[in-house]
């Protein structure tokens, strides 16, 4: 076995350490390194949210796979109805989040803290956040939230100079999640980035799925007209989603949202995997002050990726304490393999603090 594979494969403890309440245990097993039926049993029969009579709801999408926009995945898909927690997670109350922002209560009862510049909270683990949102450790609702998660992780970790000079402006934050794929199932979790930042935090997120993964039922009757929704979340967040190839057929500058952005946001996304990742990779190489994070789901994939960027974005390849709490199947290769495993930025911004306060 060569030395770095070795490496990689002793970070297996490390990877799988959580603080859950047991539930979480039987999904590291080594019989989840082959096959998706582990899972597929305990969303079924332990947590009883997928099966015959049960309506359809964020887990919808955990083990349907997602080969396209016509797979039978993608086709369930409804963009304009609206999901509350309550009905997105299918559990008991007591397992879920509140349904609302964050208060001064919250925070002072859980202990957070706020990042000294972008002034947003600065929790760095599952255990954290639970707390902070007086969630049990007995829930499994990590495994959905690693989604929305993430993305706060890299706003908190990627994104005090982004946050910063929208405020300078006066204008929103301008974040686009390109590679969009079983996120557009659960488009309403991400109202938890919105309950999670300050409420005078304006924030948009643009969902960017390439063309043959956006689901054809949800594409306008017209082949001409922008296949665009807007969705306001929450007060601070507004969704938009577009459908194209990006920096290809959708120009960043021009066709999302309300202009060019601040930050791009790839989950899962392994640069490697398809050519459309290239245009990506272009336009974070001709501008230089966009800010652009990705997570992979090992990390041996991560410091491949990563070295797109040169030894400088390989440098900032670290494990993502919000990885799902799953252990994926691996087909090809005897690594540890998570959902939104590992992370890594581009064009990694550092605020000089004497300009910024003089």
């Amino acid at each position: 076995l060569c030395k770095t594979w070795k490496l990689y494969t002793r970070h297996r403890e490390l990877l799988e350490s959580f603080p859950f309440d047991q539930w979480h245990l039987g999904l590291l097993s080594r019989e989840n390194h082959l096959s998706d039926e582990p899972y597929r049993n305990f969303l079924c029969n332990s947590l009883c949210v997928l099966g015959d009579g049960i309506p359809r709801n964020w887990w919808s999408t955990e083990v349907d796979g997602w080969s396209g926009g016509e797979s039978s995945a993608a086709m369930k898909i409804d963009l304009d109805r609206r999901f509350s927690y309550l009905d997105g997670f299918a559990l008991e109350t007591h397992l879920l989040p509140p349904e609302r922002p964050v208060t001064t209560d919250d925070v002072e009862k859980s202990q957070q803290t706020y990042d000294p510049v972008s002034n947003i909270l600065a929790f760095n683990s599952w255990e954290e956040y639970y707390a902070l949102r007086e969630i049990p450790l007995e829930s499994p609702v990590a495994l959905l939230l690693t989604f929305p998660l993430t993305v706060y992780y890299a706003l908190l970790k990627h994104g005090c100079v982004p946050i910063t000079v929208a405020k300078m402006l006066h204008r929103q934050l301008r974040v686009h999640l390109i590679g969009i794929e079983k996120e557009l199932n659960f488009i309403d979790l991400f109202k938890e980035v919105g309950f999670l930042l300050p409420l005078d935090l304006k924030v948009e997120l643009v969902f960017i799925a390439r063309d043959d993964m956006f689901p054809t039922s949800c594409k306008h009757d017209s082949s001409e007209e922008k296949q665009r929704r807007k969705i306001q979340l929450t007060s601070n967040l507004t969704i938009y989603v577009e459908c194209g190839i990006y920096n290809e057929s959708i120009d960043p500058n021009f066709d999302c949202g309300t202009g060019p952005p601040d930050m791009l946001i790839g989950l899962n996304a392994g640069l490697f995997a398809y050519k459309s990742w290239r245009s990506v990779i272009e336009y974070l190489n001709t501008n230089k002050g966009v800010t652009g994070v990705f997570t992979d789901y090992n990390e041996y994939s991560g410091v491949n990726c990563a070295s797109l960027g040169g030894a400088t974005t390989r440098g900032t390849l670290a494990m993502n304490p919000f990885r799902q709490p799953h252990a994926m199947p691996v087909y090809s290769m005897n690594l540890p393999q998570f959902s939104n495993g590992f992370m890594y930025a581009f064009n990694h911004q550092i605020l000089d603090i004497e300009t910024y306060t003089s």
